[in-house]
């Protein structure tokens, strides 16, 4: 029996989607698993979550007092809540953040943990500084000290792996993500009539949170109308999570007046997904050093040219001017200049969108991601 574990199921984004392709193809497989989450609803994350109702067991968390000791009390009852809820599992799968504190319930289980951000505590990438808190030390030496329940580590991309070394000290297995295709055909025609028009549609996606860097894009935005550009961006993602970004981005969009050429879409159902990857006509992912990026891959099956952070995991098998084309993030006017290359170069533009939305082939769920983990989990049941 698999425990798979994932901290929230009230949001869609790429680690749900991994998470959900990998219970499909289990349930494809025969093998019998069941659910833990400490959040769901299933009105705010996939819908084909429904289909695992009576297999998902919530670990609800409590609420009180922000007291050292009263926090330390609620975990040391959430690890013994959590260890019952395990105890029919053979092996436990955790995916992404939100269970470091209660690893010790895993005593006397096989654990696989997906990582595929580190978690805030060590520091890495966005999260890196040269200071850090008490708490934020204690809750690391907490976490390190939880390692010894856990026997394998598995990655999204390189990076990660090399970052699971350096701050734990401990070897990972990469496992890529898969692509799932969006299945939409574009008219290329019309693209090219909003160009000769010197207009462009835009498209974005991504949970919120600062790294995804969305300055740049209103930034970039503002550019281009200096310029005489007719230029129109919807962003996709849940806002939920990163409320105080979310004002600082609508704050930033209204300074420089550009609030009928920005829409924040919010979490979209799948028919507004597609319809807004149907208008776009070039994807923009400058998140600064994401670890993949899900997004970057859904919009490439459309056939979108996608302009791509040269720091996020994704670009380990995007290849530059030939399925993608890399960016630095933090300059405006490079993503700028990437976007004017394509509206002036068409042949640049059919032939990065032919090959983009032929990409997800290499690479599909049960192929790349889903098989191999369950290879995995299955040789570490006992």
């Amino acid at each position: 029996m698999i425990a798979y574990l994932i901290y929230d199921l009230n949001v869609r984004g790429g680690t749900h989607k991994q998470f959900l392709k990998l219970l499909e193809y289990t349930e494809a497989q025969g093998e019998p698993f069941f659910i833990v989450t400490r959040f769901l609803d299933f009105d705010k994350t996939y819908p084909e979550f429904r289909r695992y109702a009576d297999r998902i067991r919530v670990l609800e968390e409590e609420r009180g007092s922000r007291s050292v000791v009263a926090r330390v009390a609620r975990t040391l009852r959430a690890r013994r809540r959590l260890a019952e809820m395990v105890s029919d599992a053979d092996v436990v799968n955790i995916h992404d953040c939100g269970f470091e504190t209660l690893l010790p319930a895993f005593k006397g289980k096989r654990v696989v943990w997906q990582i595929n951000d580190l978690y805030y505590v060590f520091q890495t990438g966005v999260s890196a500084s040269s200071r850090q808190s008490l708490r934020n030390r204690a809750l690391k030496r907490i976490i390190l000290n939880g390692l010894k329940y856990v026997d394998e580590i598995t990655v999204n991309v390189t990076k990660n792996a090399e970052r699971v070394k350096r701050c734990m000290g401990r070897d990972a297995t990469v496992l890529y993500c898969g692509v799932e295709p969006v299945g939409i055909t574009r008219d290329i025609n019309e693209t090219f009539g909003r160009f000769d028009s010197r207009r462009v549609n835009l498209l974005s996606s991504g949970v919120w949170f600062p790294y995804r860097n969305y300055e740049a894009q209103v930034e970039t935005v503002s550019l281009l109308v200096s310029r005489g550009y007719d230029v129109h961006l919807d962003i996709i993602g849940s806002t939920s999570l990163a409320p105080d970004y979310v004002r600082k981005i609508e704050e930033m969009i209204a300074s420089r007046g550009l609030g009928d050429r920005i829409e924040i879409c919010g979490m979209v159902d799948e028919k507004r997904f597609r319809e807004l990857h149907e208008r776009a006509d070039m994807f923009l992912f400058v998140n600064v050093d994401q670890s993949w990026g899900l997004a970057v891959f859904e919009a490439m099956s459309c056939g979108l040219p996608v302009i791509v952070s040269e720091s996020v995991g994704a670009t380990e098998i995007l290849h530059d001017g030939v399925d993608s084309l890399f960016v630095n993030p933090k300059s405006p006017e490079a993503i700028a200049g990437r976007i004017e290359n394509l509206m002036d170069d068409r042949s640049l533009y059919t032939r990065i969108s032919d090959t983009a939305s032929r990409f997800h082939q290499q690479y599909t769920w049960d192929k790349a991601y889903s098989a191999p983990m369950l290879k995995l989990l299955k040789k570490s049941e006992k």
